[in-house]
């Protein structure tokens, strides 16, 4: 009974041991497995990641390329803005000297039509009607006197 008792267990050992080797192998295949789909996945997600970190250089250097661009372009404008100032400030000044020149030309020219009519009926300046006390020399009697356009 013994040898039997010794043989059955040292069969059961066996068979035990058997099993625990199986279960071994069968937990390293899936612990490789498993590592190689871990890995897999890093690998994907790494790739993933690389490719939007790619994407943001590139969002990022066309941000700065348009950042730029509109920089330029503003400074741009802005420097056409000054320059149409300026031609205009210097046409509004050369169109108010010619007027000045011209009311400058229509008070002497009145003046001297004023003074050629005088002559001719005899009467002055201080005679005219239309004149106020007011009139200096040179001004044109009237509504249209007080103006400067």
């Amino acid at each position: 009974m013994r040898q039997r008792t010794s043989g059955l267990l040292a069969d059961l050992e066996k068979e035990h041991t058997e099993r625990w080797e199986a279960a071994e192998r069968e937990i390293a295949e899936r612990e490789a497995e498993a590592e190689a789909h871990e890995a897999s996945l890093v690998a994907a997600a790494e790739a993933r990641l690389a490719a939007a970190e790619r994407a943001k250089a590139q969002a990022e250097e066309a941000t700065r390329h348009g950042q730029e661009n509109a920089e330029a372009r503003a400074a741009d404008l802005l420097a056409r803005a000054r320059m149409r100032e300026e031609r205009i400030v210097r046409e509004t000044e050369r169109t108010l000297r010619e007027h000045g020149e011209r009311r400058d030309e229509a008070r002497a020219h009145m003046d001297n039509v004023r003074s050629s009519l005088a002559a001719l009926t005899g009467r002055g300046p201080q005679d005219d009607p239309d004149r106020t006390p007011d009139d200096g020399p040179g001004t044109v009697p009237g509504p249209a006197s007080g103006t400067d356009s």
